[in-house]
């Protein structure tokens, strides 16, 4: 599939940190997508027909089906990876996920002391279900016979996601029990910390991942891994600045191209508002992107195992004009673009990924072993092993 509007995307100036990495070596090892968008759009298709049948339940088996299909089409050093979830168990947290939201919603409509109390168990459950959906997740993601796996601890589970999922549960709960303007504003204060928050999730993520009993080790701090919000508020912040100049300067020539008319005037002003905003939320949109790359990115070069190192070298304006292509096929196709999207984004994801392992990878893998069964309670045998993600 080709990109026919690649070359009409100008070059976009924001800081150019892993654009500008060092050569790649050549020994480094990359991962392979052998799939293909027309035999993924019939196992999409079908999952559809059978979701919509009934009523949603076989999306469960649909997710693992998409899963095993790119995961098994994916390979590194001659071999595939797998997913062996079991279906039963991401239905379980899709069932679970829709008490959550329907409680939520509904609670304080009985009354303030149920929404308290729901949003209360919100806050004590998801930390630990976001815990778990990650282990299963992991746990039964394969390669070469052993199982990747998840250790993190719950009380760091907590200390991780308590407050980010408070600023996403609580300012309805608040606006519920008070409209008072000076709580609601202290409590917005919160979001100015979500760039650390990310950071530090994006931490506890990656720094406890296994594969086999192999421990992986993760350098970035939340605070580095944090820094594209930095560039992405700056770009913001000098869009908003341009934004203020356009309109002003294009009201004031309005008004004296119109010879001082009210209808001339508004009229001005208002395809430079129209103008104006359009282009704020396009640039707030690709600052979305650009965080979502440039944390990919720094999220996996700084996750190692013993004797293999990742490096990832996703680049900003590649993956925006994939992701431009994508939309707007989606958009013109009504949908049915939707499975080809999926496989050139993977696609994309994958050959931005190399493996460096100096000792090769086989000597590198050779010293991964299987959990012992204590510890390997997560996945399909954790009781609370349910898969929140859609």
């Amino acid at each position: 599939m080709t990109e026919p509007i690649d070359s009409a995307l100008p070059d976009l100036a924001f800081p150019a940190e892993e654009e500008a990495h060092a050569p790649e070596p050549a020994e480094l090892l990359a991962l392979q997508f052998s799939g293909s968008g027309a035999e993924y759009f019939r196992i999409w298709i079908v999952n559809l027909m059978l979701s919509v049948a009934t009523l949603g339940i076989y999306s469960a088996w649909a997710k693992t089906r998409r899963l095993q299909y790119f995961y098994r089409n994916t390979s590194l050093a001659g071999a595939s990876f797998d997913f062996r979830g079991d279906p039963r168990a991401i239905l379980r947290g899709r069932i679970l996920a829709l008490v959550l939201v329907a409680a939520y919603q509904y609670a304080f409509g009985f009354s303030v002391a149920a929404g308290a109390v729901t949003v209360g168990l919100l806050l004590l459950a998801l930390p630990f279900l976001m815990r778990s959906a990650l282990r299963f997740r992991l746990a039964n993601t394969w390669y070469r016979g052993l199982p990747f796996g998840f250790d993190g601890g719950i009380a760091k589970a907590y200390l991780a996601y308590l407050v980010p999922v408070a600023i996403f549960v609580l300012p309805g709960a608040l606006f519920a029990l008070t409209r008072d303007a000076r709580i609601l504003g202290a409590f917005s204060l919160l979001y100015l910390f979500w760039p650390l928050m990310h950071g530090a999730m994006k931490r506890y993520q990656h720094g406890r991942l296994l594969y086999g009993d192999l421990h992986a080790g993760f350098a970035p701090s939340a605070a580095s891994l944090a820094k594209p919000y930095l560039f992405a508020f700056l770009f913001n912040l000098g869009a908003l600045v341009v934004f203020v100049a356009v309109v002003g300067v294009t009201a004031v020539a309005g008004r004296g191209a119109a010879s001082g008319t009210a209808p001339g005037a508004n009229l001005a002003s208002g395809i430079a508002l129209i103008l104006g905003t359009l282009l704020l939320y396009l640039c707030f949109l690709f600052s979305g992107l650009y965080i979502l790359v440039r944390m990919n990115n720094r999220a996996w070069s700084g996750t190692a195992f013993p004797g293999i190192a990742i490096d990832c070298r996703m680049r900003v304006r590649g993956y925006l004009r994939l992701q431009v292509v994508n939309v707007l096929l989606t958009v013109f196709t009504l949908g049915l673009f939707r499975p080809f999207a999926a496989v050139r984004t993977w696609r994309y994801r994958v050959d931005h990924v190399r493996i460096d392992a100096p000792g090769g990878f086989e000597q590198a893998s050779v010293h991964a072993g299987r959990r012992p069964a204590s510890a390997a309670g997560d996945g399909a045998a954790d009781f609370l092993g349910v898969d929140l993600s859609w």
